[in-house]
């Protein structure tokens, strides 16, 4: 084999074992992470959990999607996640992926963003926790990776 055609298997390689996407068939969706965000642990559930570094958090549940309008406090116990504290907004918009429900909540020093993302049978939430000092950059990353979310079922 030729010194280019080594270097191009090294380099194509080292490209596939770096990718931070995840292809998930228990949470039916592919998402890439933010830079620093690695998978931790995926569980098949139900629900499918995947828990990333970083306090980010991605579940699958089954089962009936609550309505973009639902309490946020109502979509968290249908998903089995306790409420993360009060309530300090509650807005609706669009991803790639569809119409999804934003909420933030502040408990102590720390903040939680969460996405519903309602599907057919299912709903997927993300979530990301961290120190206020931390959760502004940290929750502009991860809404700019919610992006790449787009599901496969």
């Amino acid at each position: 084999m030729n010194r280019f055609a080594l270097t191009l298997c090294l380099l194509l390689g080292c490209v596939a074992a770096c990718s931070r996407q995840l292809e998930s068939q228990a949470l039916g969706l592919q998402y890439e992470p933010p830079s620093g965000m690695a998978l931790r642990s995926e569980q098949p559930g139900p629900p499918a959990v995947a828990q990333f570094e970083g306090g980010l958090e991605v579940r699958s549940v089954p089962g009936p999607a609550p309505k973009l309008d639902a309490e946020p406090e109502a979509v968290l116990g249908a998903a089995g996640v306790p409420v993360p504290g009060r309530r300090l907004n509650a807005t609706q918009g669009t991803l790639p992926a569809g119409p999804v429900a934003r909420y933030e909540f502040q408990q102590g020093t720390s903040r939680t963003l969460v996405y519903l993302l309602p599907r057919e049978d299912r709903f997927v939430l993300v979530l990301y926790t961290a120190a206020e000092r931390d959760y502004g950059p940290g929750s502009a990353r991860v809404e700019r990776s919610l992006s790449t979310l787009k599901p496969t079922r």
